[in-house]
């Protein structure tokens, strides 16, 4: 048995995967495309992976989407994109092809239909809808397209970034679908820092802004854009969600944040429900196998979320509804009092659980809960209840290169001060809820069996943990 390999999440049938792609409902099911290399477990000749499920739980592998052809516009590989239906209710994927010329690597929008469900996929024959990026774009910092209806047209966000190293968002439109017009930058680096003077510029700066996403509510827009690492060993480094609105072509910033906590979670793809949720399902990076492993595969996407805005544009993430307890009835523990120098534990044997409880602080200055395996400390989630912020940390390293931040948030007050926590561990991949707003996810090392303990201590004073219940798989 593999023990690291999650059983829910969505990881490949062999091989490498990155980032979601087209993510689509149809008929009852999701359909989620993302990026797959076949052969090998590392990053290399991208491909577009196809997954489907009608639970949110469990998987079914489909052929591979699309592949490099030898002497096309992606030959060097197919990236990331996005999926839509046009206007006849035909299977429509943009992505971007990329093929390396003099020893460049240049980037294209391409286009491919699909006319069986989804099972086969025919690529445009003439060719490269957008063939090179507009003057004063990198030729190889132009990528992962992103469409939507427009009123009566559509319109393509693009992530991008400038000869001189500056992120941008460029947009286009189109009447049809295939005719594109460049209508210029959408968002720039320099106007989202002019947009606030309070803005900690490290979170958005950077070379190059991928995988654009943008989400319109009724009164606030959310594009959403994951940040290259300027350093010089390029890795993901995180997600920013801007709150404003679109407004005659260019989008105008009210409030910046990081989107998601923790160490891994990465160019997330966001997707309408036919209940008319909007959902989020990211990536959850990780290395290679060391040299030597037996592990055929790398790579696993975060279950669904939910994203909605509060009134005032900040982002909500929360996971959905269908993935609650893995479909289980969940045991009710018993309420329990933790006090400064004492500590509240639950061990059981398995590596697959969901745990949820209210935390009432009463007088601790700091609550802690500890995730323990291999009796080895693998994650904490620190609660400080004066300010509320919520901190979580991974103890192990999988991603051995690039930033490795420890996520950060501080939660709106409530009327009591309850933290709510919630979560979520499948095989190596742990998953965080606070106050059923903010999200944090951890890929933990491959565990073993045996027995796992989640515990909880004090600093400074007591806490209550109410309502704890529990599934253990």
């Amino acid at each position: 048995m593999e023990y690291g390999r999650p059983q829910h999440h969505l990881t490949p049938p062999r091989g490498w995967m990155n980032d979601p792609n087209g993510m689509l409902f149809l008929d009852g099911s999701l359909h989620a495309f993302y990026q797959y290399e076949p052969d090998k477990p590392r990053w290399g000749r991208m491909c577009w992976g196809h997954a489907v499920s009608r639970d949110l739980l469990t998987w079914e592998h489909l052929p591979v989407a699309l592949e490099p052809d030898a002497d096309g516009p992606d030959r060097t590989g197919c990236w990331s994109g996005c999926l839509v239906l046009d206007d006849d209710g035909r299977p429509t994927i943009f992505y971007t092809g990329v093929a390396r010329e003099n020893g460049v690597r240049r980037a294209s929008i391409c286009l491919a239909t699909s006319d069986d469900g989804m099972r086969t996929w025919t690529k445009d024959a003439n060719g490269p809808l957008i063939a090179r990026p507009p003057r004063g774009i990198a030729p190889d910092r132009f990528r992962d397209p992103f469409v939507w209806r427009d009123n009566d047209g559509w319109a393509m966000l693009v992530g991008a970034g400038t000869v001189r190293g500056r992120a941008t968002v460029l947009l286009y439109r189109s009447p049809d679908l295939r005719t594109w017009r460049y209508d210029g930058p959408f968002l720039t680096l320099d106007a989202a820092v002019a947009s606030d003077p309070d803005l900690v510029v490290d979170d958005i700066d950077s070379t190059c802004w991928e995988c654009p996403q943008l989400v319109r509510f009724e009164t606030h827009d959310l594009l959403i854009v994951s940040v290259v690492d300027r350093s010089r060993r390029v890795r993901p480094a995180h997600v920013v969600a801007f709150t404003g609105r679109m407004l005659d072509g260019r989008f105008l910033v009210q409030r910046t944040e990081r989107l998601g906590l923790g160490p891994d979670f990465y160019a997330p793809a966001t997707f309408a429900g036919p209940d008319g949720r909007m959902f989020l399902m990211g990536w959850i990076p990780e290395d290679p196998p060391a040299r030597g492993s037996t592990r055929t595969w790398a790579g696993s996407l975060t279950f669904p979320r939910v994203v909605t805005v509060d009134a005032d544009g900040r982002p909500r993430l929360d996971l959905a509804a269908e993935v609650g307890w893995f479909g289980k009835t969940p045991e009710r523990l018993p309420d329990a009092t933790v006090r400064d120098g004492e500590s509240w534990s639950h061990t059981f044997d398995g590596r697959r659980f969901e745990l949820q409880s209210s935390i009432v602080p009463t007088d601790a200055v700091s609550i802690r809960f500890d995730l323990i395996a291999d009796s080895a400390p693998q994650a904490e989630i620190r609660f400080e209840p004066r300010d509320r912020r919520v901190t979580v940390t991974r103890f192990s390293r999988v991603m051995v290169a690039g930033l490795d931040p420890h996520g950060t948030a501080i939660l709106p007050p409530t009327p009591d001060g309850t933290f709510d926590l919630r979560l979520i561990m499948d095989g190596s991949v742990l998953e965080m809820v606070a106050d059923g707003r903010v999200t944090a996810t951890a890929r933990l090392p491959d565990i073993g069996p045996g027995a796992m303990t989640v515990g909880c201590t004090t600093i400074g004073g007591a806490c209550r943990l109410t309502d704890i219940e529990m599934v253990v798989l």
